[in-house]
């Protein structure tokens, strides 16, 4: 619920200078949310304290929540990071603030991902995953790569056949000649929508294979070629995009992928120790022994 809604629903709780601090705020909304209590108080004609036990009668647990509101909905419709630098680091702030606004912001991006969370899209996900008889393929972004490293490598635990497609530019267009209706895509997009990504999931529905979207909103145009959906938030405290929620979402589907093939990812495990055991094994013997052991040899 944001400032024009609280104030509806408390009207009538509200006193004759929070009437009229609600005024001034209606016309100033949201940018005047980044305003001092006291820059505030003065547009409405009344005291600092008032505005802080303003919207604390409206349920605002602190001031840096208020902030986090105004920056959420003016950033919304921006998509470059250079418009959104002036509502996002335009005014002062210390390094606490900076660190309590991040925080902020992250666990609202968590908690609205996981409350908006397609339960029926997530299974359908976890089970097109599980059930994939041909290859999975992973593409994200160039910005967003690490999305895609982290699907691909414990995915890839998880089960054989998971390729990362790349972020380069222009778009590696070799690794799609084999791609079959029995494949899988998983596309990661937010706002600016590289448009590799979205080349590339259109071609794997031509090929009648399966596509995977995550994105920040319905009206995304991956989504439009995805059979099945998750939404993120990447709302921050700085003018670049948030990824905690985004990784807390990928580590979900991850967990369920790993439950439902359990008894394979601890095969791969125990396979992957082994191999690790013995490589490095072969490192220690490529490598000889080490000039300390040597010289005590050489001296007996």
């Amino acid at each position: 619920m944001f400032l024009p809604q609280r104030i509806d629903l408390y009207a009538e709780a509200l006193t004759a200078s929070e009437r009229n601090l609600a005024a001034s705020l209606r016309q100033r909304y949201p940018e005047g949310l980044l305003d001092p209590a006291s820059v505030m108080a003065a547009a409405a004609g009344t005291s600092a304290p008032t505005v802080v036990r303003f919207f604390a009668k409206l349920g605002y647990p602190s001031m840096a929540e208020v902030r986090r509101e105004a920056r959420t909905q003016l950033t919304a419709a921006l998509p470059n990071p250079s418009q959104r630098s002036n509502f996002t680091i335009g005014g002062e702030r210390s390094l606490s603030e900076c660190v309590d606004d991040t925080v902020l912001h992250d666990l609202h991006n968590v908690q609205a991902t996981f409350q908006q969370l397609d339960m029926a899209a997530f299974q359908a996900m976890v089970q097109a995953i599980c059930q994939c008889q041909g290859r999975i393929y992973v593409v994200a972004g160039e910005n967003s790569s690490p999305v895609a490293m982290y699907l691909t490598t414990h995915l890839n635990i998880c089960r054989s056949g998971v390729a990362d497609l790349g972020s380069r530019t222009p778009f590696p267009v070799d690794r799609l000649l084999w791609v079959a209706p029995e494949d899988v895509l998983i596309a990661y997009s937010i706002r600016r929508y590289a448009q590799d990504t979205l080349q590339a999931a259109r071609y794997f529905r031509e090929c009648g294979a399966t596509v995977l979207g995550i994105s920040d909103s319905m009206a995304a145009p991956l989504v439009r070629h995805a059979q099945h959906s998750l939404l993120v938030s990447t709302h921050n405290a700085s003018p670049f995009d948030s990824y905690t929620a985004t990784f807390a979402l990928c580590n979900a589907l991850v967990s369920a992928v790993a439950q439902q093939l359990k008894d394979d990812v601890s095969q791969s495990l125990q396979k992957r120790d082994s191999l690790w055991a013995k490589m490095q094994a072969q490192a220690g013997a490529a490598a000889g022994p080490s000039p300390r052991r040597s010289a005590r040899s050489k001296g007996k």
